[in-house]
């Protein structure tokens, strides 16, 4: 008598969900629809990109009002030429313009972020980037929405001339917000006095 071999899920039925491999595709199957329908609705969400470039032009005026002096504005050969920011007479020819008295390694946290705020440099704060600069401290924990003023107790003030070495090493040259505009020359190159007549030498070299 000849023998046939018949596979045993032919005999017993085993139902679908007891086969671990097709349950297994179909639960990667389904993960996999869910994200592309979850990235599809956060694309959706996102602004347009005149959105952004209205809101990153925006962004960009009000960093040119606040980073801008009114005595940088002396026709090029006054004090503001020689110890402010680097500013030109026009306000938008794309010259960089650096804040008074933030470190160059801080320019990129000086700019209003999306929402259009200033967050302390130690985190501990977010506050309104037309709070910076405005004579009143509001990250008294390190004084860093006042660089320019001396409104923090904890101000620093990072002088213009910042090269500590030749290698570039060191920390960075400062003083605190307290002796800016005093009539006392403490950054070597004088940055430190912008609105007072103290003649002070550049001794950086």
């Amino acid at each position: 008598m000849r023998k046939t071999w018949v596979k045993r899920e032919n005999i017993y039925y085993k139902p679908f969900y007891k086969h671990k491999s097709k349950m297994f595709m179909l639960l990667i199957f389904l993960v996999g629809i869910s994200f592309i329908i979850y990235q599809a609705f956060s694309l959706n969400q996102l602004p347009s990109v005149q959105q952004l470039r209205l809101k990153h032009k925006e962004m960009m005026r009000s960093l040119g009002k606040k980073q801008l002096d009114v005595d940088d504005f002396d026709g090029g050969g006054g004090v503001g030429a020689l110890f402010g920011a680097r500013v030109t007479t026009a306000p938008d020819d794309g010259t960089i313009k650096i804040m008074r008295g933030i470190r160059l390694f801080d320019y990129d946290a000086y700019k209003p972020n999306f929402e259009g705020n200033f967050k302390c440099l130690d985190g501990s704060k977010d506050i309104l980037f037309s709070r910076v600069n405005d004579d009143y401290c509001d990250c008294e924990s390190d004084g860093s929405d006042e660089p320019s003023t001396n409104a923090c107790a904890k101000g620093r003030f990072y002088c213009k001339f910042q090269k500590r070495h030749l290698t570039g090493r060191g920390l960075d040259t400062y003083v605190a917000t307290s002796r800016i505009n005093d009539q006392v020359c403490d950054c070597c190159d004088g940055s430190d006095e912008w609105t007072t007549h103290a003649k002070c030498p550049n001794t950086c070299t």
